[in-house]
């Protein structure tokens, strides 16, 4: 055979072959791909759930056992706690969502920098936002249960309703001092002194002057989540006690006045 045949064969063979080698990703495009699965999956996890609002709505709570003025009170409180759900779910599950991607994010860019300094930055707001996450987990805002504590069980006699109007009154009255921690002036401080306490060990310790940002990034953060925290529940407090206040007892008084020759006696009540 030719070498002319044989270079024809040779390459007619390697047309044929399919190729099977992969080119590896750098490091910097497998590092991004990750971020982005994890970032994703905290995403979804955030949001699922959020479409069994409407579900839970659709169920009615039976008060035909109540009397009028009791089923007047159950009704404002299932009403109005359905109402907040939704911006108190959204908030939570936004809020914790957020946090748990930048504990993802920060940690894993800490695992591949080389710089002290910015690795120790990025440690500091891991961690801080690990503190977030902890904390919205083991503080849920009442107002996301809606009304479904009160649709627990039946109403079998006006007894059960008077039980559940004053379970619902608690839970109003619990998001109501809930609602009062966007003023509570302590929660602010906390909020620039975690910030600030962080920042001062980045560019003290490590002389990393982005500690700064960080710490100045990171207190906008937390005043933007304490501020948009569902606000309606003293509002609404203040408005049921309005409706459903019992009416004063009419008070009944005696008044001696003079008539004519004598004394006349008027009795108002």
């Amino acid at each position: 055979m030719t070498r002319i045949a044989r270079a024809v064969i040779e390459i007619e063979r390697d047309a044929v072959q399919p190729r099977t080698h992969i080119p590896a990703r750098s490091p910097w495009a497998r590092r991004t791909r990750r971020r982005a699965l994890i970032a994703g999956t905290l995403l979804s996890i955030c949001v699922s759930g959020t479409g069994q609002a409407d579900s839970q709505d659709a169920r009615t709570l039976d008060v035909s056992a109540c009397e009028v003025r009791t089923k007047a009170r159950m009704q404002w409180l299932v009403d109005r706690a359905d109402s907040r759900e939704r911006h108190a779910d959204i908030w939570w599950r936004g809020w914790i969502g957020f946090y748990g991607a930048g504990v993802a994010i920060q940690s894993t860019r800490a695992g591949f920098e080389d710089d002290a300094g910015k690795r120790a930055d990025l440690i500091v707001s891991a961690a801080k936002a690990l503190g977030g996450v902890t904390r919205l987990y083991f503080s849920r805002p009442v107002a996301r249960l809606g009304a479904d504590p009160l649709r627990a069980e039946a109403l079998p006699d006006e007894k059960a309703c008077l039980e559940r109007v004053a379970q619902g009154e608690t839970l109003l009255r619990q998001a109501a001092d809930e609602s009062e921690r966007r003023w509570d002036w302590k929660a602010h401080l906390f909020n620039v002194a975690l910030n600030t306490a962080g920042a001062v060990i980045v560019t003290q310790a490590f002389d990393q002057k982005s500690g700064w940002t960080s710490g100045g990034i990171g207190i906008a953060v937390g005043e933007a989540m304490l501020w948009s925290h569902p606000w309606h529940g003293r509002s609404d407090l203040e408005e049921y006690e309005a409706s459903f206040a019992p009416s004063a007892p009419t008070q009944t008084s005696w008044l001696l006045l003079p008539y004519e020759l004598g004394l006349r006696l008027q009795v108002r009540f």
